[in-house]
C-alpha cells in the first residue's frame, strides 16, 4: 500500500516539530519537511527514531517565493501548515496546495482564515482543507463534543478551563495577542443561547478545579465555543484561558503599545515558567438540565506540543479518508473518538480522563507534579 505523502510547512518550529514526530511516531506517511534554515530542518530529521524506512526529505523555503512554495507542495498528498504568525501567512500556504492538487491542514485558523480558504475551496470542490487544527480553536472543540458523545443524556451547560504555565514562541506570542480580532469576545459568556449583555470578570489568583496552583482566569467567549454550543444544544457556556504566575496575567491586563507587546509577552511566560515544569490543562465540564455533571481533562506539556499533535491527528483523519471533500475546522469535524484514541497514545498527552461529576467537586485537590 502507498503511503499518503505529506508536506509539512514550518517543520523545525515548536508546532511543526511535534507535528512530525506523531506523523513519524505512526510510520503511515511519507514526510517532507521545509522551513527557513536548513540546520534546524537536518536537526529534526536526525532526531528522529530510525526504523528502517527512509528518512524524511528536508529543504529549505521561503513563504514569500509563490514559485518555491508550489514546487514543495506538488507531489505531496496533504499539505501541512505549521508556520507562522499566521496573521502574516494567511492562506498563502493554502493556495499552494490546492492549486498542486494537495489537501490541507492548517494547525492555525480563525474566521479570517475560514473564508479565505473558502474561496479556494469553491475553485477547487474535490479537494479537502481542515483549519484550526491547533489547542484553541481545535482542542477546545473536539473535546466538548467527545463529552457530549459519550454521556447518556444532552448537555444544557459548558464550563472550560484551558491554560497553564507554559512558554510563548515569539510566533505564537504574535498570534494570541490578535486572537480577538475576528474570532470572538472577551469578558463574554453564552446565557441562554446569546451573548451575555454584561462582560464577565476577569478573575485573579484564584483556585481552580484541577489546576495545581492559582492562577489568573480570563473568560473568553470564542466564535467556535458558540458554534459548538449550538450544535451540542447547549444554552448557557463559559470559557476561561488561565495563565499560572503574574507576569503573563500583568502584560496581559496592560500590554505595551506598539510592536514590543509580542516580545514582552514571550519574556513575560518565560519568567512565569521559570524554575517551574510547564504544563497545559483542559478542563470541560457538562451539565444536563437535570443538573448531572460530567468532566473530561487533559494534560499536556506545552501548547505547541497540543497543537503539534492535533495537527497530525487531523492529517491522520484526512488521508484515512474520514473527512469529505470541502472546508472543515478540525475540532468540529474529526470524529471525536478517533481523534481520542490517537491523541491518548500520544506522549504529550500526559493524561485524558473522564470523570462522572462535576469539575469543582473531583478536581478540587491536585498534585503539583505534572
Amino acid at each position: 500500500m502507498t503511503r499518503p505523502v505529506v508536506g509539512v510547512v514550518g517543520a523545525a518550529g515548536a508546532v511543526g516539530t511535534a507535528a512530525v514526530a506523531e506523523l513519524h511516531r505512526r510510520r503511515r506517511h511519507v514526510l517532507r519537511l521545509a522551513g527557513r534554515r536548513r540546520a534546524p530542518l537536518d536537526a529534526l530529521r536526525g532526531g528522529l527514531p530510525a526504523d528502517g524506512d527512509p528518512p524524511p526529505t528536508v529543504e529549505t523555503l521561503d513563504l514569500a517565493d509563490t514559485d518555491a512554495l508550489e514546487r514543495f507542495c506538488a507531489g505531496c498528498d496533504v499539505v501541512l501548515n505549521c508556520a507562522g504568525p499566521a496573521y502574516l501567512v494567511e492562506d498563502r500556504v493554502a493556495r499552494a496546495a490546492l492549486a498542486t492538487g494537495a489537501d490541507y491542514v492548517d494547525a492555525a485558523g480563525d474566521d479570517v482564515l475560514w473564508e479565505q480558504v473558502r474561496a479556494l475551496v469553491t475553485g477547487a470542490p474535490e479537494r479537502t482543507a481542515v483549519i484550526s487544527a491547533g489547542m484553541m480553536p481545535g482542542l477546545s472543540a473536539l473535546l466538548p463534543r467527545h463529552l457530549a458523545a459519550t454521556g447518556s443524556a444532552p448537555p444544557r451547560a459548558v464550563l472550560g478551563y484551558l491554560g497553564g504555565r507554559d512558554r510563548f514562541t515569539a510566533t505564537a506570542a504574535a498570534d494570541y495577542l490578535r486572537v480577538g480580532e475576528g474570532f470572538g469576545r472577551a469578558g463574554a459568556a453564552l446565557t441562554g443561547g446569546v451573548r451575555a449583555a454584561r462582560p464577565l470578570p476577569t478573575r485573579t489568583d484564584v483556585e481552580l478545579p484541577f489546576f495545581p496552583e492559582p492562577a489568573t482566569a480570563v473568560p473568553y467567549l470564542s466564535t467556535e465555543l458558540e458554534r459548538v454550543a449550538r450544535s451540542l444544544g447547549v444554552a448557557d457556556a463559559t470559557w476561561y484561558s488561565v495563565f499560572a504566575g503574574p507576569h503573563v496575567a500583568q502584560v496581559l491586563r496592560q500590554p505595551p503599545d506598539g510592536g514590543d507587546a509580542p516580545e514582552s509577552l514571550r519574556r513575560a511566560a518565560e519568567l512565569d515558567a521559570f524554575g517551574h515544569a510547564t504544563y497545559q490543562l483542559i478542563v470541560v465540564e457538562l451539565t444536563t438540565a437535570a443538573g448531572d455533571a460530567r468532566t473530561l481533562v487533559l494534560r499536556g506539556t506545552s501548547a505547541s506540543a497540543l497543537t503539534g499533535v492535533f495537527a497530525a491527528v487531523a492529517v491522520a483523519a484526512l488521508t484515512g479518508g474520514t473527512l469529505p471533500a470541502g472546508l472543515h475546522h478540525a475540532g468540529e469535524a474529526l470524529d471525536p473518538r478517533f481523534a481520542v484514541d490517537l491523541l491518548t497514545g500520544s506522549a504529550e498527552v500526559s493524561d485524558l480522563s473522564v470523570y462522572d461529576s462535576d469539575a469543582a467537586h473531583v478536581g478540587g485537590h491536585v498534585e503539583e507534579a505534572l
